[in-house]
């Protein structure tokens, strides 16, 4: 057998188990996702009733579901800003400032924090009674602050809490992004007589725009799936004005046990989230270089 031969079986064997294992934990819950969204499996029933696309219909039709994509783009807005804040720091903490290591693990630490217990922390911070931050806002002389009301602005309030935990991570992506870039590109740009915004629009941002696209899609994709928030704090209230299209999807399977139209939600955020990966493609096409 030839040394060419070899390698390919090796290559083939390696491959062998992570398909395998893509194909059980990705590809097959995808497929039967699919199919449950043309069912009307209660989640008991042994046999599947296909009933077509009547659930599409539905789901379609009713358009106080589809008012719950108001709310997520709460978190879609926090998640831009992210980004930007994310930038800001990884440049900041890429510079020869004092104590960077110690603000970069500061900084980290948040989205090491298990979830549920940022999720009861910040469920203090934000209680109307107990809040430290009325605490001092009271002691200065001003009046408390509903952070969790019947206001659209409590979705913000409960987005912060995924840029807090979550800033940290993106800074971190924008800094390995940053090193990666040679030093002597910027002494060059410096000599050349470059200014900051200068370096950033033409040396930094096209280096690390490929690190840019894995971010955003990340974080967008993060924020059109949030539940975790909303399902701790305020159970999607009041009056359904934090619930999100998860969090209603979940509430069908397990409240009222529509598992087929809960399936059909999760298809309908799955085709979602490719056409934002097709924009996001289309907004940050690269240019082909002149051969």
């Amino acid at each position: 057998m030839s040394s060419k031969a070899k390698d390919r079986i090796l290559i083939i064997g390696f491959l062998f188990i992570p398909m395998i294992l893509l194909g059980l934990f990705s590809y097959y819950p995808l497929a039967k996702l699919i199919q449950l969204s043309f069912t009307d499996w209660n989640g008991m029933s042994p046999d599947l009733k296909y009933i077509g696309i009547r659930n599409y219909k539905d789901i379609l039709s009713q358009k106080e579901l589809f008012s719950t994509f108001a709310n997520n783009m709460a978190y879609v807005l926090t998640a831009i800003l992210q980004q930007f804040a994310g930038l800001f720091l990884a440049v900041l903490l890429n510079s020869n400032i004092r104590m960077k290591t110690t603000f970069r693990a500061i900084l980290f630490m948040p989205y090491i924090i298990n979830g549920v217990a940022v999720a009861f922390m910040f469920n203090y911070i934000y209680d109307y009674s107990n809040s430290p931050i009325n605490l001092v806002l009271n002691a200065l002389g001003v009046s408390s602050v509903h952070f969790i009301s019947s206001s659209y602005m409590t979705n913000f309030a409960l987005s912060f809490i995924s840029f807090w935990k979550y800033v940290g991570y993106t800074m971190v992506i924008y800094l390995a992004a940053l090193q990666s870039i040679p030093s002597e590109v910027y002494e060059a740009a410096r000599i050349d007589g470059a200014g900051f915004f200068e370096t950033i629009a033409y040396i930094t941002f096209p280096n690390i725009k490929s690190m840019l696209k894995v971010s955003l899609l990340l974080s967008l994709n993060g924020a059109l799936q949030v539940y975790f928030e909303p399902f701790l704090i305020t159970k999607g209230g009041p009056n359904g004005r934090t619930a999100t299209f998860i969090s209603k999807s979940l509430e069908l399977a397990y409240n009222y046990r529509k598992y087929g139209k809960a399936a059909t939600m999760g298809v309908i955020l799955l085709i979602m989230i490719i056409l934002l990966v097709l924009v996001q493609k289309v907004l940050l096409r690269e240019e082909k270089a002149d051969e």
